[in-house]
């Protein structure tokens, strides 16, 4: 009878291990992948009639050619559709200039989920995009998110809205930015209509010609946009001029020439390095003119300065990425606690994604642990379902805040398992060479019960 009963138990236990491994993650992920084909490579095509001067348009999804002015999106492969895309940039004020290569977000989902499927994660060299250029891609549930860069906008910058001379600084000459400007300008000087000096290039918005006028007439200046950067000069166009009126000068007036050959300040009143206008701080280079439209680095910080030369704090959209600037100004990088959620900047630049920019939407490994972000970019707390496994981020608010738990841990008085990937156990597990149960749905482990007619001690180990 004994040896009856042991042969059963054998068999029994037999039949338990080959259900645990057919039940294992393992055996499910074999299972899945005969039974579905991955999508080793992806198409995106874009088609882009993109216009400088206007905002961003609606989508177009699977369309053909656009109108002037918009824009379509398609899927290259018939294994997969495009489901959804969106801007990156939320503004809906955004403008688009000359050379603008806004970010979008396109959202692939099989055509047939049971039969393909997307890869965990693809390089740049597995996603071909016909009309842009590729940022990154990552899977949510059984769709692929896929960030691009539209091609940049060809066309032409538009003349800046006003030329004038400054009534307060004798020869001072000034002009205001368009909507559709690069932030570069060439600016020329004529006395009675014969040319007297050009500025090539310059960022600033005044130039003070009276060095040159040394002699006695009747002055104008002209001014355009130019490309400045390379990237203006591959798509941007230089704009018409636009013409100042009239500035005489008479023998009385006329310069003695000192001060030809470059403009280390626009005027002696004026300061160099940080300035403050009312509430707003600028930053002035000693040849006069504001850091506008780009960073500037002081003493090791990075500031963002706007069109107008103010400098910028909060949260800022530049170039498609999200930055924070503290109320000082200083650009955040790594990790950093705002309103009471926490974000993460990175530190040194990613292949085409900036140093300082936010990380955002899903996995991450920063030092050595994985930590999961929401779209927003604020970390994730808690527990964690994704991809049909459960996960536990830690909600405690110490140094481990936000970290994936592996292995054994406790939560409000419940014992947990994670694997070596962060899944949570559920079911009969082995770990480390004795059998554990988890209670499915909720993940927590057994004590001093009876399961499936075997008990489990108070340690929670099925003794054999």
């Amino acid at each position: 009878m004994r040896g009856r009963i042991s042969g059963v138990s054998h068999i029994l236990a037999a039949i338990l291990f080959v259900v645990l491994v057919a039940a294992a993650p393992g055996a499910a992920c074999m299972e899945a992948l005969a039974a579905t084909n991955p999508i080793n490579s992806v198409s995106i095509r874009i088609t882009s009639k993109l216009e400088p001067g206007s905002h961003l348009p609606d989508i177009g999804l699977q369309g053909g050619a656009p109108s002037d002015g918009g824009i379509t999106v398609r899927a290259g492969n018939s294994r997969y559709t495009v489901a959804e895309a969106e801007w990156a940039e939320r503004s809906s004020s955004y403008t688009l200039e000359a050379a603008s290569d806004p970010q979008m977000r396109v959202l692939l989902e099989p055509t047939d989920v049971g039969e393909d499927y997307f890869l965990a994660s693809y390089r740049e060299s597995d996603v071909n995009i016909s009309g842009g250029t590729f940022v990154s891609a990552r899977r949510e549930g059984d769709n692929l998110l896929v960030t691009l860069r539209v091609r940049p906008v060809k066309g032409e910058f538009d003349p800046p809205k006003d030329a004038y001379w400054n009534e307060d600084n004798l020869g001072e000459a000034r002009w205001e930015a368009s909507e559709n400007d690069s932030g570069y300008y060439q600016v020329k000087l004529y006395r009675d209509e014969k040319s007297v000096f050009t500025v090539d290039r310059t960022s600033s918005r005044s130039y003070n010609f009276y060095p040159y006028m040394t002699q006695a007439g009747s002055y104008t200046f002209e001014v355009r946009c130019i490309p400045g950067t390379d990237l203006q000069k591959q798509y941007g166009k230089n704009s018409e001029y636009v013409e100042s009126g009239d500035l005489v000068i008479t023998d009385r007036y006329v310069s003695d020439g000192k001060g030809r050959g470059g403009q280390a300040l626009q005027g002696t009143t004026q300061s160099v390095g940080w300035v403050k206008d009312g509430d707003v701080w600028h930053y002035r280079y000693p040849n006069g003119s504001l850091c506008r439209d780009n960073w500037a680095q002081v003493d090791g910080l990075w500031y963002y300065f706007d069109s107008d030369g103010v400098m910028r704090t909060g949260w800022q959209n530049i170039g498609g990425q999200y930055y924070y600037l503290w109320p000082s100004g200083q650009m955040a990088s790594g990790w950093s606690s705002i309103d009471g959620k926490w974000y993460y900047f990175r530190t040194e630049a990613e292949g085409n994604l900036p140093a300082g920019s936010m990380v955002s939407g899903g996995w991450r490994v920063i030092g050595p642990y994985y930590y999961y972000f929401n779209p927003d970019g604020s970390m994730y707390t808690g527990w964690l379902s994704y991809g049909g496994k459960w996960y536990y981020l830690n909600a405690l608010q110490n140094s481990l805040e936000g970290v994936m738990f592996t292995g054994f841990f406790d939560r409000d008085g419940n014992t947990y398992y994670a694997d070596d990937n962060g899944a949570m156990a559920e079911g009969w597990w082995q770990i480390d060479g004795n059998w554990r149960y988890f209670y499915p749905g909720s993940g927590q482990m057994a004590r001093d019960t009876t399961v499936d007619s075997f008990y489990i001690d108070p340690e929670g180990i099925w003794r054999q």
